[in-house]
Protein backbone atom coordinates (compact mmCIF):
# COMPACT_ATOMS: atom_id res chain seq x y z
CA UNK A 1 0.00 0.00 0.00
CA UNK A 2 1.07 3.76 -0.92
CA UNK A 3 1.19 5.95 1.97
CA UNK A 4 -2.20 7.93 2.41
CA UNK A 5 -0.38 11.04 3.61
CA UNK A 6 1.54 10.89 0.46
CA UNK A 7 -0.96 10.46 -2.21
CA UNK A 8 -3.00 12.72 -0.32
CA UNK A 9 -0.45 15.65 -1.13
CA UNK A 10 0.36 14.75 -4.41
CA UNK A 11 -3.57 15.17 -5.03
CA UNK A 12 -3.55 18.04 -3.42
CA UNK A 13 -0.70 20.03 -5.10
CA UNK A 14 -1.98 19.00 -8.46
CA UNK A 15 -5.27 19.00 -8.71
CA UNK A 16 -8.38 21.35 -7.89
CA UNK A 17 -11.68 20.12 -6.26
CA UNK A 18 -14.05 17.95 -8.39
CA UNK A 19 -10.87 17.14 -11.05
CA UNK A 20 -10.64 13.97 -12.18
CA UNK A 21 -8.11 11.49 -10.74
CA UNK A 22 -6.57 8.51 -13.26
CA UNK A 23 -4.96 5.46 -11.56
CA UNK A 24 -4.06 3.23 -14.37
CA UNK A 25 -2.84 0.57 -11.82
CA UNK A 26 -5.53 0.98 -8.53
CA UNK A 27 -4.18 -1.76 -6.78
CA UNK A 28 -5.95 -1.97 -3.40
CA UNK A 29 -7.93 2.03 -3.87
CA UNK A 30 -4.52 4.13 -1.81
CA UNK A 31 -5.19 6.41 -4.45
CA UNK A 32 -9.41 6.29 -5.17
CA UNK A 33 -9.29 6.90 -0.98
CA UNK A 34 -7.19 10.10 -1.33
CA UNK A 35 -9.09 11.27 -4.31
CA UNK A 36 -12.55 11.15 -2.26
CA UNK A 37 -10.58 12.42 0.71
CA UNK A 38 -9.88 15.32 -1.14
CA UNK A 39 -13.14 15.70 -3.05
CA UNK A 40 -11.77 14.73 -6.27
CA UNK A 41 -13.38 12.12 -8.72
CA UNK A 42 -11.21 9.27 -9.56
CA UNK A 43 -11.11 6.82 -12.41
CA UNK A 44 -8.98 3.29 -11.93
CA UNK A 45 -7.99 0.26 -13.63
CA UNK A 46 -7.04 -2.56 -12.07
CA UNK A 47 -6.49 -6.42 -14.23
CA UNK A 48 -6.01 -8.54 -10.97
CA UNK A 49 -9.07 -9.45 -9.96
CA UNK A 50 -8.29 -9.81 -6.59
CA UNK A 51 -6.72 -6.39 -6.07
CA UNK A 52 -9.80 -4.89 -7.93
CA UNK A 53 -12.18 -6.69 -5.08
CA UNK A 54 -9.89 -5.54 -2.35
CA UNK A 55 -10.15 -1.96 -4.17
CA UNK A 56 -13.84 -2.00 -4.20
CA UNK A 57 -14.56 -3.01 -0.58
CA UNK A 58 -12.15 0.58 0.53
CA UNK A 59 -14.46 2.53 -1.72
CA UNK A 60 -17.52 1.39 -1.40
CA UNK A 61 -16.48 1.43 2.48
CA UNK A 62 -15.66 4.55 2.69
CA UNK A 63 -18.16 6.02 0.28
CA UNK A 64 -20.77 4.72 3.09
CA UNK A 65 -18.90 6.43 5.85
CA UNK A 66 -19.11 9.77 3.83
CA UNK A 67 -23.31 8.86 3.23
CA UNK A 68 -23.83 8.11 6.67
CA UNK A 69 -22.02 11.46 7.84
CA UNK A 70 -23.78 13.53 4.94
CA UNK A 71 -27.35 11.89 7.10
CA UNK A 72 -25.83 12.61 10.39
CA UNK A 73 -25.93 16.35 9.51
CA UNK A 74 -28.62 17.23 7.78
Amino acid sequence: MKPMNIISNLILNSSKPKDVVLDAFIGSGTTAIAAINTKRNFIGFELNKEYFEIAQNRIEERQSQISLFDEATE
